[in-house]
Formats: structure tokens, C-alpha cells, sequence
């Protein structure tokens, strides 16, 4: 058996719909769409097929960086009342979006039209840049983040007010798991540290792992009695930046721990 636990949709930052991402699983035999402060997809999915387990991506912050924390439910009991609670974040994104349209004049001398922002429930960077591009503007997405929207750049505004700890305590009132997305990502933030405020795993089998990490965060969470998950970390097909269904997946008995959890809930 195999399981992809990182999916995007165009509820946030994906370019494919629920229904598009399910025939992409057809060698699965479970997924989870993650969208970015955003269950409404995932959801969505699990009403569709057996296979699809709900989850979201939370964007948290710690020591001034982005920490992004996955989280998965075994049903969707209350999970109506914790997409309400994300609106803010959302609502922070779409207040973003328009700052960042802003700076976008006022650096790079073009004007984005923010249309767009009605048609996707969690607006991200990703998202931005994909309109950028649509829109007719002569860049790259890779220009857009290196020298735009990135961090460190003219047009760079962080996404999210709410606290790691904050956001891990939050998943779990809901009876969540919570998973450290992609620490290979993490620069100045030391997993370790994000360990300790009680995450219940780690995403150890990552798209774009580092060499070496993949062995080290799986020997870390092992070590901490932790979970260990996978996650492709989809966008869309041919993503440079991301990975493609099912191009890694959680296989065996780490699957088994993590299915095995999951219907326990957080206790």
C-alpha cells in the first residue's frame, strides 16, 4: 500500500480541482489534499472516495520563520468550526494579495488585476505568481519568487500572524494529528525546537529533500517516538518546485503507524 499525505488543489495554490487530483491517484490507496489554511477541498474529497484522508497545510510562524504544519483527521466531525477559525488566516492572505499588488506597481512598475482573488479560497504566493504569468507579465515563476515576492524582496509580505505552538494546539483541539511539513525547507528554525511544542510527526519522506535528509529526519522522528509521513507536496503537473502524485509515498509499516494513529485521534 501507498500514500501521498501533501496535495494541492485550486482551493489554494494548485492549479488542478479535487475532482482533477483524484484520477491523478489511481496508484494510491490513500492520499490527503492539504490546501494552506484551507479543509474545504479536502473535505470535498472525502465525501468522493474512501481513499482520501482530510488534512490541511497551517501556516504557522516561529523565530520570525515560516513553519508550515500538516494536519489529518480521522473524520470530519467539528472540522466545519476549524475551517471557520482558519478564515482569518485566509482573510490575512486576501488582505496580502492586495498589499503585494501594491508593491508590485510600485517596484516593478505593472499592475496585477485582482480578479482572480474571488475564484481561490486561500490565496498564497504561489497563487500570485501564477497570475503573473497568466496575466502576460515577462517573467518566470522562478524570477517572480527570486527577485519579487520571495523573502527579502521588494514585494515580500510573510503570510501568517499565528504562532507554531499556537497552531499545533489548535489541530489537536480539533483531535487532529500534526505533522512538521518539509523541514528540509527550515533555515534558521531548528526541527528539534518544533518537536518540542508536540507535533506527532514529522514529514521525513519529502519531493525535495535535501541529500541526506530523508535518513536523518527519519532516524530524528524514530528517536522522538514520533511519526514519519510522505508527501509529494503536488501543485500542479511538471512543477519544478514541487513534486508529482505519488512521486514519493509512505509505504509499509510507517503507513500502518500512521493509519493506526490517525483513527486514535491525538490522545
Amino acid at each position: 500500500m501507498r500514500g501521498d499525505f501533501h496535495i494541492h488543489t485550486t482551493y489554494s495554490d494548485g492549479r488542478l480541482s479535487v475532482a482533477e487530483v483524484l484520477a491523478l491517484t489511481n496508484d494510491l490507496d490513500f492520499f490527503s489534499i492539504t490546501d494552506h489554511d484551507c479543509l474545504t477541498g479536502s473535505m470535498e474529497a472525502s465525501q468522493l472516495t474512501k481513499k482520501a484522508i482530510i488534512g490541511v497545510e497551517l501556516s504557522t510562524e516561529h523565530l520570525g520563520e515560516s513553519v508550515h504544519i500538516l494536519g489529518y483527521f480521522r473524520d470530519p466531525s467539528g472540522l466545519k468550526e476549524l475551517n471557520e477559525k482558519l478564515e482569518t488566516q485566509r482573510n490575512h492572505r486576501f488582505e496580502r494579495a492586495f498589499k503585494i499588488r501594491d508593491r508590485l506597481k510600485a517596484h516593478f512598475g505593472f499592475e496585477l488585476n485582482m480578479d482572480f482573488v474571488t475564484t481561490v479560497d486561500s490565496i498564497t504566493r504561489g497563487t500570485i505568481a501564477t497570475e503573473i504569468i497568466k496575466q502576460g507579465f515577462p517573467y518566470t515563476r522562478e524570477y517572480i519568487f527570486k527577485n519579487m515576492i520571495g523573502r527579502g524582496n521588494p514585494a515580500y509580505i510573510p503570510s501568517t500572524k499565528i504562532k507554531t505552538a499556537e497552531g499545533i494546539n489548535l489541530l489537536h483541539q480539533f483531535g487532529g494529528l500534526a505533522i512538521l511539513a518539509h523541514p528540509t525547507l527550515l533555515i534558521q528554525v531548528n526541527p528539534r525546537d518544533i518537536i518540542a511544542m508536540g507535533v506527532d510527526g514529522l514529514e521525513a519522506i519529502y519531493s525535495k529533500n535535501q541529500i541526506g535528509h530523508q535518513e536523518m529526519f527519519t532516524q530524528m522522528a524514530q528517536e522522538c517516538g514520533l511519526l514519519i509521513t510522505a508527501g509529494s507536496d503536488f501543485h500542479f503537473p511538471d512543477d519544478q518546485k514541487h513534486g508529482s502524485i505519488g512521486s514519493v509515498s509512505l509505504q509499509g509499516s510507517h503507513l500502518n503507524d500512521f493509519l493506526g494513529k490517525l483513527r486514535k485521534g491525538n490522545q
